[in-house]
């Protein structure tokens, strides 16, 4: 899909006499008085800077931000004064408790603080000095292929939804967009752990595909935030944290714990995120209830596909080991589902049935 103006700007008489003017030193000066709040933003803090949270003054702040909004769906920034005529953008989310979390602001702002580099924040060099056991490499290689292939999910949600939500919550579309960095960071990482152990990548996971797209295409940006933030970032964050504690080496140990902070984040927005929209929309609580009925199956899908779970248990030594990890998983998913208004979760969900049937074989 396509936008042309009606006019070209190359044939525009009126805008080439009007630069000319500007050039000659005939300047309009129509901005210089322009209608907007005067204001002096200051750091709170100068070890950290000037951050979100010293902007959030008056008309510029988010918490000037409307619940609904009804008449600005342009690119002008929040707090600007909108004249003449502004295209209209399209957006199709403009309802701030559709999006907002209370600590996105300050989420962006460590997401920006606590980025690292793959290409030289993992001891890559140990792996050459202490050579892993063939079946532990491999192992090692498979997992990482199956977290490249969740990684680029992980990637693709918040870029299918930055779009279409108003640029009016610019700091939660600049937090989307620190978590695209995020995810990329991990396919990166991801991807470089496989192919430098002299394995290389491994094999694809149908099962894990499946649900991660089931996951990808949510109809509503609360569903996709449930379920990508809350639901799958819960039980990766459970993940990251049993793997670093497994890892055959440092390599593996300083990967995960990297990457386990920033799911942290991800879960944190998906947390504030859950507990902002049932605050302003308790109505939705039976509806999202429902949405997870249908949709938990696919973290048991993630955890459960045998090109993860068969690696983890090669890597880990042991049956009780990975038992343990997804009983935890699924208990601290539900524990969280708990905390943020999803009452009744542990009782109506067929994961902790599932897992012990499983387990109890």
């Amino acid at each position: 899909m396509s936008f042309y103006l009606e006019k070209d700007y190359f044939a525009d008489e009126e805008l080439f006499n009007l630069v000319n003017q500007v050039m000659q030193g005939n300047l309009t000066l129509h901005w210089f008085d322009a209608k907007t709040e005067p204001v002096r933003a200051v750091p709170s803090d100068p070890q950290r800077g000037l951050t979100y949270d010293d902007t959030n003054i008056g008309s510029y702040g988010y918490d000037a931000i409307a619940e609904t909004l009804r008449n600005k769906y342009t690119m002008a920034p929040r707090g600007s004064e909108i004249w003449g005529r502004l295209p209209d953008l399209g957006y199709t989310i403009n309802r701030k408790s559709d999006v907002w979390s209370e600590n996105v602001a300050r989420l962006y702002e460590e997401a920006k603080s606590r980025r690292w580099a793959p290409a030289v924040d993992v001891p890559w060099g140990a792996l050459a000095e202490a050579r892993l056991p063939r079946e532990i490499e491999a192992s090692v290689a498979q997992l990482s292929t199956t977290l490249e292939e969740i990684a680029l999910v992980g990637l693709e949600m918040p870029s299918r939804w930055v779009c279409v939500i108003n640029q009016e919550f610019l700091e939660m579309k600049s937090f989307l967009c620190a978590q695209m960095i995020d995810q990329a960071r991990h396919l990166e990482v991801f991807r470089k752990r496989a192919l430098v152990g002299g394995q290389g990548l491994k094999r694809a996971s149908v099962a894990a595909e499946q649900a991660l797209k089931e996951i990808l295409f949510a109809e509503t940006y609360p569903a996709a935030s449930l379920a990508m933030n809350l639901m799958l970032g819960s039980g990766l964050l459970t993940l990251y944290r049993f793997a670093a504690a497994v890892a055959p080496s440092a390599v593996e140990r300083k990967m995960f714990t990297l990457a386990l902070q920033d799911e942290a984040r991800h879960v944190a927005y998906g947390m504030g995120h859950m507990r902002y929209h049932l605050a302003h929309q308790p109505q939705q609580a039976e509806a999202l209830g429902e949405y997870l009925d249908r949709t938990e199956h696919c973290l048991f899908g993630v955890l459960a596909a045998p090109e993860l779970l068969e690696a983890l248990l090669v890597i880990s030594g042991g049956r009780e080991r990975v038992a343990r990890f997804l009983e935890r998983a699924v208990q601290e998913y539900l524990e969280r589902c708990e905390r943020i208004g999803l009452a009744g979760r542990r009782a109506r969900s067929r994961l902790l049935p599932t897992l012990t049937q499983i387990l109890a074989a």
